[in-house]
């Protein structure tokens, strides 16, 4: 869970005050699921408002995406901002 969160795998950094893995990861874990489904995937090609580009790294809780465009600049939109282009088979 913490890995698919994108939280640091040192037990140290993810256990509570008790000493165990922290417990909220499973009461969390849900409702993370469920917030990168809406998301585009890492590396996919997106249309933003500014042109083209291609996602590079996903703000879950934001709700936002970090873009970086054709023209080598990098932005980063709400997710209703951007459209997936879809791949060519």
């Amino acid at each position: 869970m913490a890995k698919n969160q994108g939280l640091a795998l040192n037990p140290s950094k993810i256990s509570g005050v008790c000493g165990r893995l922290m417990c909220c990861l499973q009461y969390e874990h849900d409702n993370y699921k469920e917030m990168v489904k809406g998301l585009p995937r890492v590396n996919s090609q997106v249309q933003t408002p500014d042109g083209p580009g291609k996602v590079l790294k996903n703000e879950i809780l934001a709700q936002k995406v970090m873009v970086r465009l054709d023209d080598e600049s990098i932005m980063t939109y709400p997710k209703e901002e951007l459209k997936v282009k879809q791949q060519n088979p």
